[in-house]
């Protein structure tokens, strides 16, 4: 009985806890400037993509520490010369990063895991890399302000992204990107 009063009582807390801190959206849109690492190749550019999505920043009851998981819209690819045309690979994902954010006054850092869904891919180039992977998994690092305006906040944030697997089963191929967005985050 003494366990059951408890547990009653500590989540009774912590949701006290968590609703006084309030769980923020976070609409988000922004660029990304993305590229790829081809095994024995070298003279990938960075693209320019554009990236937007929704964010939900969830306070953990530690202090400063919160967890933020998103969905995003995440165009990649890079451009490079290829038999003396120049060419691009534009590959569109469905995103879904979950990240560890420490808040300091109006600034933060954040990182984390990620996994993408490749949704669409356009290359002039016959049998780019061979069959593609659907699933990609990534690395998101970066660090942003939150800046109180109205009832919520104007976020700006920049991250890294590092691929972590091969999107070709033929070829080592790996996405990279620095990705910059801005949105609004508003308690629920």
């Amino acid at each position: 009985m003494k366990k059951l009063i408890f547990t009653g009582l500590l989540l009774v807390i912590t949701t006290l806890t968590v609703k006084a801190q309030s769980i923020e959206l976070i609409p988000k849109a922004g660029i990304n400037l993305s590229n790829q690492k081809i095994e024995h190749f070298n003279g990938e550019k960075n693209k320019l993509n554009f990236q937007g999505g929704l964010g939900v920043n969830i306070p953990t009851g530690i202090k400063n520490f919160s967890i933020q998981p998103e969905i995003n819209f995440v165009g990649k690819g890079t451009k490079f010369k290829y038999l003396n045309h120049s060419s691009e690979i534009n590959l569109n994902y469905l995103e879904a990063p979950v990240l560890a954010k420490y808040s300091y006054g109006v600034g933060y850092v954040n990182a984390g895991p990620a996994v993408g869904f490749l949704i669409d891919k356009d290359s002039k180039i016959p049998n780019y890399a061979g069959k593609l992977n659907r699933v990609e998994f990534s690395i998101h690092m970066g660090a942003g302000v939150a800046i109180p305006l109205g009832p919520g906040k104007v976020i700006v944030d920049g991250r890294y992204v590092l691929g972590l697997n091969s999107l070709s089963k033929s070829t080592e191929i790996k996405n990279t990107g620095i990705i910059i967005s801005a949105g609004y985050a508003f308690a629920l």
